[in-house]
């Protein structure tokens, strides 16, 4: 008679091995991804809705008179109500420059460390007597993949 030796049940050291090594390289790939996407959300969180609120007055303002042409240059009252905290607006007259701003309440750092001036520029892209877009050029611009 043969005695049937009883199945083993479990995984061998090389199978665990192997999986610890899957899910390292797995790791040391999605780790810096999720780090870069945290500055992205950062900035978007605390640059976007304050530029969004300057680049809205002044459609309304060439809106209301677009024989009048573009606003000139200076951002005066287009900022009123927009939280520049954690950047610096100039209107030149025909673009919106947004100057990155590093700072303790914006920690930016990882983001825009290697860019030698970390700005936005948006410029309006005017059809049919008001400004139906803005076209978002710049290093922050091309940092995050907005072109």
């Amino acid at each position: 008679m043969f005695i049937k030796m009883k199945e083993s049940k479990g995984f061998t050291l090389v199978e665990l091995m192997i999986v610890v090594a899957i899910i390292g390289i797995l790791a040391a790939v999605a780790v810096p991804f999720y780090q870069r996407y945290v500055q992205k959300s950062r900035l978007t969180v605390k640059v976007f809705p304050g530029m969004h609120a300057i680049e809205t007055n002044l459609a309304t303002v060439y809106a209301l008179n677009p024989s009048g042409g573009l606003p000139p240059s200076g951002v005066g009252t287009f900022a009123r109500d927009a939280s520049t905290a954690c950047f610096t607006p100039t209107w030149t007259g025909a673009a919106l420059n947004i100057t990155i701003v590093n700072s303790s309440t914006c920690p930016f750092s990882n983001l825009i460390d290697g860019l030698s001036t970390p700005h936005l520029t948006a410029t309006p892209v005017v059809a049919d007597g008001k400004i139906s877009s803005w076209d978002i050029t710049g290093s922050v611009a091309a940092e995050l993949g907005l072109k």
